[in-house]
Formats: C-alpha cells, sequence, structure tokens
C-alpha cells in the first residue's frame, strides 16, 4: 500500500512539471517578444514621441561645444606698464587699418562672389546647349531610321526643364 501513494505522489510530480515546461514555453517566447519590442527604436518613437524629441534635443545640447568666451585680461597689466615707463600705445591706428582691411576684405568678397555666380552660370549655360545639341542629334539619327509616315519625335522633358532653369 506504501507504493500507491508514492505512484500517486510520482504522478502528481510528474504532471505539475509537465504543466510547467508547456507554460515555460509561453513564458520564453512571450519574453522573446517583450526584449524585441524593447530593443525597437520605432517603439519608442510610436508610443513616446515627445520623450524621444526631448532626449534627442538633450543629448544634441549636450553634444554641441559651448561658444569660447575670449578674454584678454592682460591688458589692462599692459597699459599701466605702459603709464610707468611713459610709452604711447595709439589704439586708433590699429582701428584704422582694421577697417581698411575690412572694407578691403569686404569688397574682395562680394566682386568674388559676383564672379563665381557668373562662372557657373556661364558653365550651366555651355553645358544646357552641349546637352541640347546631344538630343537634337539623337532625334535626327532616330527619325532616319522610321518610316516617313511615323510622326516627328517629341522634344525631351530635359530640354524644357533646363531652359526654365537658365
Amino acid at each position: 500500500m506504501a507504493s500507491q501513494p508514492e505512484d500517486k505522489r510520482a504522478n502528481e510530480i510528474r504532471r505539475a512539471m509537465h504543466e510547467i515546461r508547456c507554460e515555460l514555453d509561453d513564458d520564453v517566447s512571450q519574453i522573446k517578444q517583450s526584449a524585441s519590442t524593447l530593443t525597437d527604436w520605432q517603439y519608442y518613437i510610436r508610443h513616446y514621441p515627445w520623450a524621444c524629441v526631448s532626449a534627442a534635443a538633450a543629448f544634441g545640447f549636450l553634444i554641441v561645444p559651448r561658444k569660447l568666451k575670449v578674454s584678454n585680461p592682460y591688458n589692462d597689466e599692459l597699459l599701466k606698464l605702459a603709464r610707468k615707463k611713459r610709452l604711447v600705445i595709439n589704439k586708433a591706428d590699429d582701428d584704422d587699418d582694421a577697417e581698411k582691411a575690412g572694407v578691403v576684405k569686404t569688397a574682395f568678397t562680394f566682386i568674388s562672389g559676383l564672379a563665381m555666380r557668373a562662372a557657373v552660370a556661364q558653365v550651366a549655360q555651355h553645358l544646357t546647349s552641349i546637352l541640347n545639341q546631344d538630343q537634337g542629334g539623337r532625334n535626327h539619327a532616330g527619325a532616319s531610321d522610321q518610316t516617313e509616315a511615323s510622326a516627328p519625335a517629341a522634344p525631351s522633358p530635359y530640354t524644357k526643364h533646363f531652359d526654365r532653369r537658365f
């Protein structure tokens, strides 16, 4: 009689283990799906858009270096030393040279910009004429191969595009 309760107890343990194994497969698949969801960045964008925008802004703020503040603490000390030794410092001369250099630099920048725009426009016009001639040559060569009954070739869409831009 002692063997029946032990067999019954062993059968209960086997049944419980079988149920645990069945549930374990489901649990593992749920954990796997949950882990893939947690590592999917698109999930966070869809469900938490404002938090993602805030995190991106904070990251951008932290990664961009701050503007360097340039200070020259020695100017006052240099002026004091110059006065003691009776040196003369003309700041106006330096300012005039800087203004002249600034005007010349501005004029050069403006004129070089105009020259670059003119050169680019000239190159673009030249390329457009080459493309138009190439398209015209293709149309004439294709027309000689076709019969006379066929309609003339339609203009290329590139021709209209280039003519409109330039």
